[in-house]
């Protein structure tokens, strides 16, 4: 099955972990054509003529052949492709579409069900086929050899408004996380804790910088309406403990208090994470299963697995369902 995927190549790691997943399902057989610049040459032409690029991209994509094509957000340049029943269009974050944008596409999902009116609004909807949440890679995601001396607990992401209510908040109440990513040098409340703060680091080094705490956090940006973030699952594969604000339809992912504790403020949260810092066995019951939950459903083969049942024959699929539980029993020993 020839899968053709169109998609930024973000520095969160998203595309390239679908791509990685789509060449060990249909090995060969996978494309990845990027929407922005991935060599110096094309950054050149795409700084001289944006939509001369983009134009381009779409002419390449109409002449390719392909069983089936999976789109990671929308672009302007997409309303000149040929509509297509084999185009499928995935929308992560906070879309922002427009009448006749999504044309070209048979099927659409959202990462974030909490945009659900905001797109039917724009489309037809019986092209809207729900949610698709993110996932984790096993073969990127998982548990590294723990420090000697590991820290209490770190929080990996980017300045965000909602974040600095929660992380003010754990301060006030007497939890210091380790923070790790662009507040560093950069906001007030660095300036306020510098001690408390870290440069952000390549998306390959997560797993070690994991390793050196006890637990991490897990605070939603402002645009999470409804589920959860990438982060979610990822620390669930590396093995580490969690404690997350909670968001509505977080628990359709993980059990809350088995899986992953959920807090509904800053102090609750602070609370849970005293708890787990002197109950490291109840801290380590909870990352074993929520590691083993999302091994077992909410990796990046179960995604495209349900993204693609339409396209292959039964028999096709059956194996290539064998095919992903083959895969992920390979990663199940920590690295």
């Amino acid at each position: 099955m020839k899968v053709l995927l169109v998609a930024k190549p973000w520095k969160g790691g998203l595309a390239q972990y679908l791509f990685d997943a789509l060449q060990d399902l249909f090995p060969g057989q996978a494309q990845w054509m990027t929407t922005y610049p991935d060599s110096l040459a094309d950054y050149l032409a795409y700084r001289i003529d944006k939509r001369n690029w983009q134009r381009d991209l779409v002419a390449r994509i109409n002449a390719s052949d392909y069983d089936c094509a999976l789109f990671i957000n929308h672009i302007p340049a997409f309303r000149d492709l040929r509509t297509d029943r084999k185009h499928i269009l995935w929308l992560t974050d906070a879309p922002r579409l427009s009448v006749g944008d999504c044309t070209p596409f048979e099927r659409i999902y959202l990462s974030d069900t909490g945009y659900a009116e905001d797109l039917l609004s724009v489309i037809e909807p019986a092209r809207y086929r729900g949610e698709l949440a993110f996932a984790c890679h096993p073969k990127v995601h998982r548990p590294a050899a723990a420090a000697d001396n590991p820290a209490g607990c770190c929080f990996i992401g980017n300045k965000d408004t909602q974040r600095d209510l929660w992380l003010n908040g754990l301060i006030a109440s007497g939890v210091r996380p380790l923070v790790y990513g662009n507040y560093f040098l950069r906001t007030r409340l660095f300036w306020q804790h510098p001690q408390l703060f870290r440069p952000a680091f390549a998306n390959a080094r997560m797993g070690e910088v994991y390793a050196r705490h006890r637990l991490s956090l897990n605070i939603h940006a402002q645009v999470v309406r409804h589920g959860t973030n990438m982060r979610s699952f990822e620390c669930a594969a590396y093995g580490i403990p969690q404690v997350a604000d909670y968001r509505e339809g977080l628990a359709q992912y993980f059990e809350p208090d088995t899986q992953m504790l959920i807090s509904h403020t800053p102090g609750q949260m602070a609370e849970q994470v005293k708890y787990l810092l002197v109950h490291p066995d109840a801290a380590a019951g909870i990352a074993q299963r929520a590691r083993t939950r999302v091994l077992a459903e909410h990796t990046y083969y179960h995604r495209l697995l349900d993204l693609l049942a339409g396209w292959l024959p039964p028999a096709a699929n059956s194996v290539t369902r064998q095919l992903v539980t083959t895969l992920i029993a390979h990663q199940e020993t920590p690295a």
